[in-house]
């Protein structure tokens, strides 16, 4: 085709008419974003906040430290209104300070509220001050702390971020106690079922920097698992089945000659030395075949415990909900007395991010999370002090 033919006057009429509309649209287009964009800033600008007065604030702070205190598991019995003793004080006084002034200025003349806490020695006076740092930082204050050396008790001091001499309206002072403590517990998680997971995903979870325990996949056709298993390093147990001759998959079978069976379990001690524990599963309660297992154990190196110490928790739910579950079931039992806990659990990758997401609301409260090895440890010191104790007291 020519470039005569194109070069008609009714396709530069079309060509003219396409330009115009486009920037009809283009035009459009810009007015409305614009309109838009003067809507939100009128709407910004109309959006007035709120602004507190003193008597508000004097409430609402003091809610906020109480807030904060519970989220560290700190009864109310252990925080003090200073504000209220000191208004008490000066009321049965009498009339004697009407006529005497007093060299020291009364805390409610100075400042809006005064808390003093008492902290057990677990709880991080840093943590508490950053989480109250926070939590007023919508109401634009702010605190400071100043702790003391010898103590390391935590003075904080509260002001208004507006205010450039930074005046200090309010304190609360944290006081570490060894006479209290908080209603918490240690908590081993050993990981069931690993080999379930994909090898990469296998490696990933036991990658993580968390403090738990799995067991050791048994299954032959799972090697590669176990393999990668020992290789990590992570701390491992041993799951070791009591049966009877119809129990194929049994380790120990009740009928099994005395020569037999403690020449296996001389056999799991020098191949899984490195093992934090064998735990022995005895479904049929052969109770006497169990002792005498646990006795030839404790001639080796190798730990062995029955499978009453582990605390089963399994659920169907998605990561969310399963994790909620199982946090409520550490407070519940830990708020019925339980301080030592060992829970056998199945979870996957997904579960255990979202664990490690919600745990530090746990920590926070005083509860802590242990490998299998480190949380028996801590049962026989405890147990050793508890029986010192007894015999010196």
């Amino acid at each position: 085709m020519k470039f005569s033919e194109i070069n008609t006057t009714k396709n530069k009429l079309f060509l003219l008419g396409f330009l115009v509309l486009l920037l009809i649209v283009l035009f459009v287009i810009y007015r409305l974003n614009q309109r838009e964009e003067k809507s939100v800033v009128q709407d910004v600008n109309t959006v007035s906040l709120k602004v507190l007065s003193p008597d508000e604030l004097k409430r609402i702070i003091p809610l906020k430290i109480d807030s904060i205190a519970s989220l560290f598991a700190i009864r109310k019995e252990w925080v003090k209104d200073l504000t209220e003793n000191s208004s008490t004080e000066k009321q049965t006084k009498g009339k004697q300070q009407k006529t005497k002034k007093s060299p020291k200025l009364n805390i409610n003349e100075v400042l809006w509220f005064s808390r003093e806490i008492t902290i057990p020695k677990d709880v991080s006076s840093s943590e508490f001050n950053f989480a109250l740092k926070n939590s007023l930082y919508e109401i634009d204050f702010d605190c400071i702390g100043t702790e003391d050396p010898r103590s390391r008790n935590l003075l904080i001091n509260i002001y208004n971020k507006k205010d450039s001499s930074r005046k200090t309206i309010g304190n609360v002072n944290l006081v570490f106690s060894d006479n209290i403590r908080r209603e918490s517990a240690d908590i081993c998680l050993i990981i069931n079922k690993v080999e379930d997971n994909s090898i990469p995903d296998l490696e990933k979870l036991l990658a993580l920097p968390d403090k738990f325990s799995v067991v050791l996949p048994d299954i032959v056709s799972k090697i590669d698992a176990q393999t990668v298993v020992l290789d990590s390093k992570r701390d491992y147990v041993i799951f070791a089945d009591i049966g009877t001759e119809d129990d194929l998959l049994a380790e120990f079978k009740h009928e099994m000659p005395t020569k037999v069976w403690r020449s296996k379990v001389r056999s799991m001690c020098y191949e899984y030395d490195k093992a934090a524990a064998v735990i022995l599963l005895n479904p049929r309660k052969i109770n006497p075949y169990e002792t005498d297992l646990l006795t030839e154990f404790a001639r080796y190196n190798l730990k062995a415990y029955k499978d009453t110490i582990l605390v089963k928790f399994d659920s169907e739910e998605d990561s969310d909900k399963k994790i909620k579950a199982f946090f409520n079931d550490i407070v519940l039992r830990s708020q019925k007395g339980a301080r030592s806990i060992i829970y056998l659990v199945n979870f996957n990758n997904e579960d255990m991010q979202v664990f490690r997401n919600e745990s530090f609301k746990l920590k926070r409260k005083g509860y802590n999370f242990y490998t299998l090895t480190e949380i028996m440890k801590r049962r026989q010191k405890l147990l050793e002090q508890e029986v010192k104790t007894e015999v010196t007291g």
